[in-house]
């Protein structure tokens, strides 16, 4: 007799499942899943502390339900390769795609910016560079430097309270651009009140949008952060999404927190408002992180693999992300 034909799919069997189905719904149609961004925000968060490699087959798997083709995950990491993000290897029929040692270094500094960013004190440094030349080679120092955070206080005149280490070194060189500017580095003369260092931060960085962004991200995510938020501290939610759901949960989390985050000049806390809302993100994103992190791990045991099968287990350093992350 023939065997009888396989059951249908079953129906999120949790709230967190359930919750999880429509925010991929609703990722879907808003198309703020470009397949390049969200490549690298895999790469980032589930391939670079797992060894860094992933099989092409099933990292197109894996981005299926995000609505994301074949044809769309082979041109983008085609892309990703020639900009030098990523290097392609065979084995066979198989294709595996890892990082580059300079794309390696750029996940290293978005990851810190990412998972480790919180309220920051000011110690009352400044670093300021003056570019007197005009032209596209301002511009694109200027766009090089905004990336780091600085802000433009006059045309060829950037500042930022509390710079990336090495930031304006490594634009003065992508840009060969060293030994043509002015770079200031030191401490403030004088105390300055808080309402003119909120000044100052209102003229140089476009704040509003940012702030706009964090309160998006926050309400987008509030129905997971309270179904995973169990009955305390130190209580774990009464359900948790299964493996594959969870790490879609947490891919997509991050996408849209990084896409918030690395607008973000990330100023000390005295430039900033009270109620500035990018500290409720951080609060939110870790929280979910940190409830999602055992199941999604999970998950990518399961749907990932690399050049010897599934992927190593994650550093020492993926625990210590958000603070710290148990199991």
């Amino acid at each position: 007799p023939r065997p009888p034909p396989p059951p249908p799919a079953a129906p999120p069997d949790t709230l967190p499942d359930a919750q999880i189905d429509v925010m991929l719904q609703d990722a879907r149609r808003s198309g703020r899943l470009r397949a390049g961004s969200f490549i690298i925000t895999t790469f980032g968060d589930v391939v670079a502390p797992r060894g860094g490699t992933v099989s092409l087959a099933s990292l197109i798997r894996f981005l299926q339900p995000f609505g994301i083709n074949d044809s769309q995950v082979r041109t983008a990491v085609s892309r990703l390769a020639a900009d030098g993000w990523l290097q392609g290897q065979r084995r066979g029929r198989n294709s595996f795609y890892g990082l580059t040692e300079p794309g390696a270094r750029r996940f290293a500094a978005a990851t810190r910016r990412i998972y480790d960013a919180g309220e920051l004190e000011w110690e009352g440094r400044w670093q300021v560079v003056i570019y007197p030349d005009g032209g596209p080679a301002r511009d694109a120092l200027r766009r090089e430097l905004g990336w780091a955070g600085f802000g433009a206080l006059a045309p060829g005149l950037f500042l930022h309270p509390n710079p990336p280490e090495g930031a304006v070194q490594a634009a003065l060189e992508v840009l060969d651009l060293t030994g043509r500017a002015v770079v200031i580095d030191g401490r403030r003369g004088q105390d300055a009140l808080p309402e003119t260092l909120h000044l100052t931060a209102q003229g140089c960085w476009a704040l509003d949008g940012v702030a706009e962004a964090y309160a998006a991200f926050a309400e987008r995510f509030a129905a997971l952060a309270a179904s995973l938020a169990g009955d305390g501290p130190s209580q774990p939610p009464a359900s948790l999404p299964h493996p594959a759901a969870a790490l879609q949960a947490r891919v997509l989390l991050i996408h849209d927190y990084r896409r918030a985050l690395l607008r973000d000049p990330l100023l000390p806390s005295d430039f900033l408002p009270a109620d500035w809302p990018g500290h409720a993100a951080r609060q939110r994103a870790m929280a979910i992180y940190r409830a999602l992190a055992p199941a999604a791990e999970a998950g990518i045991d399961a749907l990932l693999t690399g050049p010897d099968g599934p992927l190593p287990a994650p550093s020492a350093a993926f625990r210590q992300r958000f603070g710290g992350l148990a199991g």
